[in-house]
């Protein structure tokens, strides 16, 4: 069941009430089965899995926590490990591994072979990598006693499978959803109103921004890349960065308010991240609760440095308790492994190792990073391009692809006023000219605005007005672009 779509709104309309109507002690089972059932819509063959994955990891925990043995506690959390990294890499990698292997063969002059002639059919389960980390998280957290294993698998595997952040996110820790769970809530009509705004909100960046940008980046990444000028391909990669943001963080904005209204509170995902004047500020507002789960359970423990215990802060590290060299290499496989995560591709591989090298250039050129403190503005503008520029990897359909858009990028005689444009031969390529700049323009007023009024003593009545205005004429929108087959970017990952 997709976020975007009636039937979502109609199982909200349903769940929330139903789930407030019940004595306390039933709405976790209530949360397992309703999260089972809106997975199973999709395919309720994979609602085993997740119940797989989630015994072995409450088994586990509870093993690791009952042993003081260091070597049974390392059994324990290895066996749990094993299981949860072995699902993913066989649903999720075994063709990118055997068709790498079938390249490697045919190099070396064996037969060629790939994953589709190796007689598997794989389906990618939804939200397998999220619930994945998530999971692993769990399990990780009790075996360095940061906190207790759970007593109540309902409470556990409401935990994993709560619907709202099931499919993409945010990762969450144990220890910031399970106590909200097992707590009493009281129905908060500051929660509800909160709610509903988000779901609003989400909706409308998904259905009405990201769904209409769409085509266009289609267009642009369906030509010929060779074809495009520079001017063509800063187009088509802030279009991108557009879209998958509207994207992303509309679907973080529906869990988040899908949550309050039954009285959870999670951390927020994504903080105008656009308006970021350094690497490390774009990751402290770029789906905050993955880049934190990467602090802390991959980058500091390579490095050596004391991991924190909470989905919020990104990658903000204090780098000078190692040595540099040490850093470095962590850094490097950190970020293949971070764009690994996001797909068994060579190309999202690439766009992790892009980021580690501008965050390198960051990191040891000082006038470089002090720019971003002390000259906000400048290294906002030049920031904006960089992680603009970083998606080409990301939406290029391979390495060719993106390594030609990225020469014309880098080759001072392409930029001229692009011929589709010139020529008006192409009203699609003249339409998303206008609507990136319209779009971007926007994004940065209201960001003025909003840091301008968080200064100013607003009337409350006022604020009030302004909100539910905006809400509305969102809501109008919505019902106008509201379609049911316009999948969430992250849904493949």
């Amino acid at each position: 069941m997709l976020f975007n779509s009636w039937g979502y709104l109609l199982f909200l309309l349903i769940a929330v009430p139903v789930h407030w109507l019940l004595p306390h002690r039933f709405r976790v089972v209530f949360i397992c089965g309703a999260s089972l059932l809106f997975y199973g819509m999709w395919r309720w063959e994979f609602c085993f899995l997740i119940l797989l994955s989630a015994i072995v990891d409450f088994a586990c925990a509870r093993r690791i926590h009952l042993t003081k043995n260091r070597f049974t506690r390392k059994v324990w959390l290895t066996t749990s490990l094993s299981v949860n990294l072995g699902l993913l890499a066989y649903f999720k990698y075994t063709y990118f591994f055997v068709d790498n292997l079938g390249i490697a063969a045919e190099l070396l002059g064996a037969d060629q072979f790939s994953g589709s002639t190796i007689g598997l059919s794989i389906i990618l389960p939804l939200g397998i990598s999220f619930y994945t980390f998530q999971t692993i998280s769990y399990t990780i957290d009790v075996y360095r006693k940061q906190i207790g294993p759970s007593d109540s698998f309902p409470t556990f595997f409401a935990y994993v499978i709560f619907w709202p952040q099931l499919i993409a996110g945010p990762i969450l820790r144990a220890n910031e959803v399970m106590p909200q769970l097992r707590s009493h809530r009281y129905l908060d009509m500051n929660f509800m109103s909160k709610g509903m705004g988000l779901v609003i909100i989400g909706l409308f960046k998904k259905t009405v921004l990201a769904d209409n940008i769409a085509p266009y980046v289609d267009f642009w990444f369906g030509l010929d890349p060779g074809i495009l000028t520079a001017l063509d391909v800063w187009n088509a990669t802030f279009l991108f960065g557009l879209q998958i943001y509207f994207d992303f963080s509309g679907y973080s904005d529906i869990a988040i308010g899908s949550a309050l209204l039954l009285g959870l509170k999670f951390p927020d995902n994504f903080n105008w991240p656009y308006m970021a004047t350094s690497p490390k500020d774009f990751w402290e507002r770029w789906h905050i609760s993955l880049s934190s789960w990467i602090r802390d359970y991959l980058y500091l423990p390579l490095t050596g440095q004391k991991f924190r215990g909470k989905s919020t802060g990104g990658i903000s590290v204090a780098v000078e308790q190692s040595g540099k060299d040490k850093r470095t290499k962590a850094l490097l496989l950190t970020w293949a492994i971070m764009g690994l995560w996001h797909g068994a591709a060579w190309t999202f591989i690439l766009w992790g190792l892009f980021h580690s090298a501008i965050i390198l250039l960051y990191r040891f050129f000082g006038p470089l990073r002090r720019l971003a403190s002390k000259q906000p503005i400048a290294g906002w503008m030049i920031m904006l391009p960089i992680a603009m520029s970083g998606w080409i990897f990301f939406r290029a359909a391979s390495v060719d692809q993106a390594l030609i858009m990225y020469g014309t990028l880098l080759n001072p005689f392409e930029y001229e006023i692009s011929p589709m444009i010139a020529g008006l031969s192409n009203p699609t390529a003249g339409w998303s000219y206008l609507w990136n700049a319209l779009i971007m323009s926007g994004m940065v007023g209201l960001y003025v605005i909003q840091n301008s009024a968080d200064r100013m003593s607003i009337p409350s009545w006022f604020s009030v007005s302004m909100r539910t205005s905006y809400l509305t004429v969102m809501v109008f929108t919505i019902v106008l672009f509201m379609q049911q087959n316009q999948q969430f970017i992250y849904f493949q990952f």
